[in-house]
């Protein structure tokens, strides 16, 4: 190892080290980062992923900015993609289980391979289209630029047998023709030989890694170094590209000249074109293999920047969770609670701001943790293997023309269509039908939520409406309170059994301003409509 190479491991190293356990707070583009993920969803339709709805609704996008601390762009889009599909399969999520462990206790061999991720960093282009769509080699190109080139070599060559006087008009014409195409083409693929370079750094971290001949990561070994075998032929012509004026130093305009002279960054680009089209399989691999490894590591430093964290207990087929002491990752200093749920619903009750759909979010996320980085945030988690799903925040959509009620009734009917599998559907609820008429909405949701228990889902529901504990008979029923007082809002954020016994609207709305006139006449209008219910 050189000088310079050394100088620069340390400063990773250092920078590494600095960061491990610590959340990283760079800006992240969702839109590039769910690539991978959409192109992977249209290879394999039929994998279940967890949809855009129920992703919104956990506020994952939050929840990702907290764990990721990967340190390449393969590694940030894995991450991405492993989160959206929670494993429903004992091995696979076993063996990942084994691995953050290892990388969380092996300090000296992950830190070895984070210095080659480091050293690979993050790609802005997006370099998914080369591996995953199709990129035009085109041959015609490809044969007049080696064409141009060759006359180059030629006229050059020539020199010193026909003099300079014979050979300088056409060779100044064919270096003009040739820079004009040097300086068009770069205006035209830049972006793509940029992609194309980092696709060959890619190779070259892969084929390092594979080298180090890690045991505990042999399966991702093996397969790194099968495929950067057959890819190592990219990688090298991609040492060809962007090559630029260096620092603009005499040497650089030296080797840009030589370049124009004989296209040799074109050339190279249509070549390595043409190998990419031949070897996706194999780049596919390398990109998801590399990017797994990453993120991996990733969850083993979010582990280690946690107070508190425990591995879940997984059974296949089963439909409960018993859940202790258990917070949602974004709160800090969050109020933990316990419940266990054993086929059987939930109603949760209770007024507005008082904690239920905080609940069903942290239920949600450590559930959908537990099947991907196999760690939660509580003390302790036992549950089954479920495909989760949800409707907590259906909007408005004004640019579609849908209600609140059309898009709710959508997520609703998702949620159903899903159910009946032989893996047990995990559902969230805020509020079914809140965007239509008290005696439509209470009577679909109770015809709901019977549906959804007697076709092997595992459902919580949070509402006000109390009918619903009453007419409902597989669902148990919990719920939060408040108090409020002249001194304000108080919350304890605690789940308890049973129905919410307290009412709050009305007392929010005098604590922060409403006209006297509004609250008793409203107050007034509650008591007499519950006197006519007692009555009748």
């Amino acid at each position: 190892m050189n000088i310079i190479q050394s100088l620069w491991n340390g400063k990773a190293l250092r920078e590494i080290r600095a960061k491990w356990g610590m959340k990283d707070n760079r800006k992240r583009n969702f839109d590039n980062m769910k690539d991978l993920f959409n192109y992977v969803k249209e290879e394999k339709p039929n994998e279940f992923y967890i949809n855009d709805q129920t992703w919104l609704d956990l506020n994952m996008d939050e929840v990702f900015k907290e764990l990721d601390k990967t340190l390449s762009t393969p590694g940030e889009q894995a991450f991405y993609n492993l989160l959206r599909r929670p494993l429903i399969d004992e091995k696979r999520l076993h063996n990942r289980k084994e691995l953050i462990r290892f990388f969380e206790k092996s300090t000296d061999i992950r830190e070895a391979v984070q210095v080659e991720l480091f050293k690979l960093g993050k790609q802005e282009i997006g370099i998914l289209p080369l591996i995953w769509g199709q990129i035009d080699g085109n041959k015609v190109k490809k044969f007049s630029y080696s064409f141009m080139a060759l006359m180059s070599t030629a006229l050059i060559v020539a020199i010193p047998f026909l003099g300079i006087s014979q050979v300088g008009f056409p060779l100044f014409m064919i270096l003009l023709f040739n820079m004009m195409i040097h300086y068009r083409e770069k205006k035209i693929t830049m972006g793509q030989q940029s992609s194309v370079k980092y696709l060959g750094a890619i190779i070259n971290t892969a084929d390092k890694i594979a080298k180090m001949n890690i045991g505990e990561i042999n399966q991702y070994e093996e397969a790194l170094k099968n495929c950067s075998a057959k890819c190592r032929k990219i990688a090298r012509r991609t040492a060809f590209l962007n090559s630029g004026a260096l620092n603009g130093d005499l040497l650089g305009a030296l080797v840009e000249y030589v370049y124009i002279a004989f296209l040799v960054e074109e050339r190279a680009f249509y070549s390595v074109i043409d190998e990419i089209n031949k070897y996706k399989p194999e780049l596919k691999e390398v990109y998801l293999t590399l990017g797994e490894i990453d993120a991996l590591i990733s969850a083993s430093s979010y582990r280690a920047g946690l107070e508190k964290y425990v591995e879940p207990e997984l059974q296949m087929g089963k439909r409960f969770i018993e859940a202790e002491n258990i917070v949602h990752p974004l709160i800090e200093k969050a109020i933990a609670n316990s419940i266990t749920i054993d086929n059987r619903g939930v109603i949760l009750t209770g007024s507005n701001m008082s904690g239920k759909s905080t609940f069903l979010r942290t239920l949600g996320v450590n559930a959908l943790l537990a099947q991907t980085i196999y760690t939660c945030t509580a003390d302790k988690y036992h549950g089954g293997y479920f495909r989760i799903i949800s409707s907590i925040s259906p909007d408005d959509n004004l640019m579609s023309g849908k209600s609140y009620y059309l898009g709710e009734a959508e997520a609703l009917l998702n949620i159903i269509r899903s159910c009946n599998s032989e893996v047990p559907l995990l559902s969230f609820i805020d509020e079914i039908f809140r965007g239509t008429n008290p005696v439509e909405r209470v009577s679909a949701a109770v015809e709901i939520l019977n549906y959804l228990i007697a076709n092997n889902a595992l459902v919580l529901v949070a509402t006000h409406d109390l009918e619903l504990t009453k007419m409902v008979d597989a669902y148990d029923c919990y719920y939060f309170r408040e108090d409020v007082d002249e001194s304000g809002l108080k919350f304890d954020y605690l789940i308890k059994k049973g129905v919410s016994p307290t009412r709050n609207a009305i007392r929010i709305l005098k604590y922060i301003g409403y006209p006297d006139d509004i609250i008793n006449k409203a107050e007034d209008r509650i008591s007499n409509n519950e006197e006519v219910a007692a009555a009748n």
